[in-house]
């Protein structure tokens, strides 16, 4: 079963970076690529994460399980949703200081998906530690081992997402792309919980 909380992890952690970029992206058209722009990106992608962080350690206290695959389920709808709404939404930017625009298109396309995604990794780490050792001085090894697979994947997503998928099929189809990814690690996640129970 370890196999598969690392495959969730590896979907999950390649669309977090990936799509990352994808926002940067979008904001392009509305706010431009100003430093604005990456400051903002960079800010609210750390603090969701930082959020989602804090948050888990409660839904890890209580084993609340279920809300991996929820969490996963909610961010790839997420994704899907704003292909469809980007361009009704973030044009109310128009009328906005440019600061205020760049975090407020933030707000937007980061906080609500990357808090989402950010769940994963410490309750991945913090259920292997729980249900596949019983010896707690293995803990930080699934913890740096769950991170490391986050991370890497995050690079080998990336770069075929911003040099392949993004100029010939569009950033629309990438984010798609990416929902699915996490449509699918959601799948594999209830499924793993559900088997693990």
């Amino acid at each position: 079963m370890r196999f598969l909380a690392y495959i969730i992890v590896f979907l999950e952690g390649g669309a977090l970076l990936s799509y990352e970029i994808m926002a940067a992206k979008m904001y392009t058209p509305h706010v431009g690529a100003t430093l604005y722009v990456w400051t903002s990106i960079l800010t609210l992608t750390l603090i969701a994460l930082a959020l989602s962080y804090r948050f888990s350690q409660n839904i890890i206290q209580k084993k609340n399980w279920k809300i991996l695959p929820l969490s996963l389920l909610i961010s790839g709808a997420y994704l899907i949703l704003i292909v469809f709404i980007r361009n009704e939404v973030l044009p109310s930017t128009y009328t906005m200081e440019i600061r205020s625009a760049a975090i407020f298109t933030g707000f937007v396309l980061l906080l609500i998906p990357v808090f989402c995604m950010g769940l994963t990794s410490p309750m991945i780490s913090a259920w292997l530690t729980e249900n596949q050792n019983n010896n707690n001085k293995k803990s930080g090894n699934y913890a740096g081992l769950v991170y490391g697979i986050g991370t890497l994947s995050g690079v080998l997503f990336t770069l075929p997402s911003l040099f392949i998928f993004m100029p010939n099929f569009g950033v629309n189809s990438t984010i798609l792309i990416l929902a699915v990814l996490l449509l699918v690690a959601s799948a594999i996640s209830y499924f793993f919980i559900h088997k693990t129970a």
